[in-house]
């Protein structure tokens, strides 16, 4: 059996997200391997029953059939953090020129001429005083003014900074702040699964049973993305009431998931040029698709889709990229 080891203390706020430079998107054939079979949802309806909303899922998992039925109260099912609007650059140094100017708007006209300019890469600021040292203090509170407001635009709307490991930068989706945000509300997801459990207790048949439930949900590209700077991504909540989408929704879908079932749960994404998995701490079995991060052993999994892809099972092209080191990783 496979036992969750202890989780490493963590900031839920550090993660691996999309770069704007890089689309995380990847092709269902690349998932859909020779001589594997698909997950396929035979039916899923939702509904609105008193304070719940209820679903119920029908799939097929190598040869078994499955329902899954859960409801969530539709408070706390929209207290979800919902997705992220569609990144723009103007509406984001926008937002930026305001607080500064308003911060601008607080200082003592007398004690320095303040002008400030938008460019293409953000703002200017040209600050001229009769003593010099008046004029770097009153620069440096613009700056202040200018940095707060950035990471106060990026956190609201669930976006980090980011810088590749190739140097480029970029701005990506929090991941990890989604999966710590929403994982609370997915217990009665959890509850549902262990009751289809013939062993309520393993946390790998857990797992094997959501895996392929989340494999199942019917795969979208959500392709607006490519004509709005990284967006589309769909947040648990999002994707739960769409019943579609792409890599890295799934696999935070999953995240949450397996933090929902155990808080212990120490799940790293993992990010290749085109894809985005999971990896679980956990000790492997003979035969398991591992990763070694700090010591520490991960299991591999696809919660994309459709390939129905076991824990410890990764599609070929996701084998090539980690043999060739082609990926990132951080905590969730």
């Amino acid at each position: 059996m496979k036992k969750f080891k202890d989780a490493c203390l963590i900031n839920p706020y550090i993660c691996i997200v999309r770069s704007l430079h890089l689309r995380l998107l990847i092709t269902l054939t690349a998932l859909i391997v020779s001589g594997l079979a698909s997950a396929q949802q035979s039916s899923f309806s939702k509904s609105h029953v008193a304070q719940h909303t209820e679903f119920t899922y029908k799939w097929r998992n190598h040869g078994k059939e499955y329902q899954l039925n859960f409801g969530i109260d539709t408070a706390t099912l929209y207290a979800m953090p919902p997705s992220p609007p569609n990144y723009s650059q103007k509406v984001f140094q926008d937002n930026v020129y305001l607080k500064v100017m308003y911060a601008a708007s607080q200082i003592d006209a007398t004690l320095a001429n303040i002008d400030i300019k938008k460019n293409h890469s953000g703002l200017s600021f040209n600050v001229s005083s009769r003593q010099p040292k008046q004029a770097q203090r009153v620069l440096n509170k613009l700056k202040l003014a200018h940095d707060q407001a950035q990471d106060d635009y990026w956190s609201e709307n669930f976006f980090l900074k980011y810088t590749s490991p190739a140097g480029a930068d970029g701005i990506r989706h929090d991941h990890a702040k989604y999966t710590v945000l929403s994982s609370p509300s997915l217990k009665p997801i959890v509850d549902a699964i262990s009751k289809l459990q013939s062993n309520s207790n393993d946390p790998q048949e857990f797992i094997e049973i959501a895996l392929g439930w989340i494999q199942s949900i019917p795969y979208d590209r959500l392709e607006d993305r490519l004509s709005s700077n990284g967006a589309g991504f769909l947040s648990p909540r999002d994707l739960l009431l769409q019943n579609q989408g792409d890599c890295d929704s799934k696999s935070t879908l999953m995240a949450a998931l397996l933090k929902a079932y155990s808080s212990r749960a120490d799940v790293q994404m993992v990010f290749l040029p085109e894809h985005a998995l999971l990896a679980v701490n956990m000790r492997g079995v003979t035969g398991d698709m591992t990763l070694n991060y700090k010591g520490q052993e991960y299991v591999l999994l696809e919660p994309t889709g459709p390939a129905q892809l076991p824990l410890g099972e990764v599609a070929d092209s996701s084998k090539l990229s980690l043999r060739n080191r082609q990926f990132d990783l951080s905590t969730l």
